[in-house]
């Protein structure tokens, strides 16, 4: 399979998850906790960009490579601005600075 075509259907599921499938989040969230979520989004934002990078590295259809790299950073700064960043005085989700 090709490997930028791996990280774009990554991406797909990572968009897939936020938008139709939101429901499912919420009860995983709602009856376990914030982080299996938050790290599987975070796994795909991973996974995909290093699936960009190797399609860069390995030159295969390197259009589609650097779209996929850059989606995938756009993920991993979700999952940054979303569950490690506080909003407005409210503590954020997953507390990793605070005490």
């Amino acid at each position: 399979m090709n490997i930028p075509l791996l990280g774009l259907i990554l991406q797909a599921v990572f968009f897939l998850c936020i938008t139709i499938f939101n429901f499912v989040r919420v009860n995983i969230m709602e009856n376990f906790s914030v982080y299996p979520v938050a790290f599987f989004e975070l796994l795909l934002g991973v996974i995909s960009l290093i699936c960009g990078i190797i399609g860069i590295v390995k030159k295969t259809n390197v259009g589609l490579s650097i779209i996929v790299m850059f989606i995938g950073i756009f993920i991993c700064f979700y999952f940054v601005f979303i569950y490690l960043l506080g909003e407005a005085g409210s503590p954020p989700p997953i507390r990793w600075f605070y005490k």
